[in-house]
């Protein structure tokens, strides 16, 4: 009996441990992605994050481009939904409700070919908003940079999550390259995947960056966690804004 409960014990501690997240806690920011294909086989009803923010007084829905590599037709080369995808909109994974829909694509490109690894260095799709009928708080945008161990926060759920309050895990700021923020696990997932294209914030829950994939350090050859910075998405929105004028 001794024995079955020490084992019960140990179980227990590791998956407590591969469940932990931080104690740090935000309002509801996180969302996923729905997209229908024109192909319903290929349809996301639930599929990684996303999330809400504002630029320039205009809300914006944002997630990571890299979904595409996972999930398109073979005939989508290119980064244009025409012909390939319905419609994609984002909703609050435990109150399916609470959704977001979408108007279009704003960073549309037919001449990206999304096999291109290089499409990936700006890791974000951004939308127009049509219809935002969630609760979620619409991320403002940091406007200090960052510090060395300062601490960071992904909000989301993994893949394995399938309904319950968005998740927050913690990081420290390393360094960043080009594009890309070096982070250092502090409280983090057994498993990453689902997270992508979640929302990155700082203590005060302004957002600094989107969740992207991994990127080696050229210095020490550590691979980091590494979120997409947001400084090519807002030139591309500040641009987008002129040209509405």
């Amino acid at each position: 009996m001794k024995i079955i409960n020490i084992l019960a014990i140990v179980i227990f501690s590791l998956y407590s441990c591969q469940n932990a997240t931080s104690k740090k806690v935000f309002k509801e920011i996180s969302l996923v992605n729905k997209i229908d294909f024109n192909d319903d086989k290929l349809n996301q009803p639930r599929f990684a994050c996303g999330f809400l923010m504002q630029y320039n007084n205009e809300t914006f829905a944002v997630t990571a481009k890299h979904l595409l590599q996972i999930i398109k037709p073979k005939e989508m080369k290119t980064l244009a939904f025409e012909n390939h995808i319905k419609s994609w909109s984002f909703y609050v994974l435990d109150k399916k409700d609470k959704t977001v829909t979408t108007n279009s694509l704003l960073n549309k490109n037919e001449s990206e070919n999304l096999n291109d690894k290089s499409s990936y260095s700006n890791d974000w799709l951004v939308f127009s908003v049509k219809q935002n009928n969630s609760d979620v708080e619409v991320l403002e945008i940091r406007d200090k940079p960052l510090l060395v161990g300062e601490k960071l926060y992904v909000v989301g759920w993994t893949r394995t999550m399938e309904d319950g309050p968005q998740r927050v895990y913690e990081f420290e700021y390393y360094k960043t390259i080009n594009n890309r923020m070096l982070l250092k696990d502090v409280v983090v997932p057994e498993k990453f995947g689902g997270l992508s294209g979640a929302p990155v914030v700082d203590e005060y829950g302004k957002l600094v960056g989107i969740v992207s994939g991994g990127t080696e350090d050229p210095d020490t050859k550590k691979k980091y966690f590494s979120p997409c910075t947001l400084d090519n998405l807002l030139s591309f929105l500040d641009q987008y804004q002129k040209r509405k004028k």
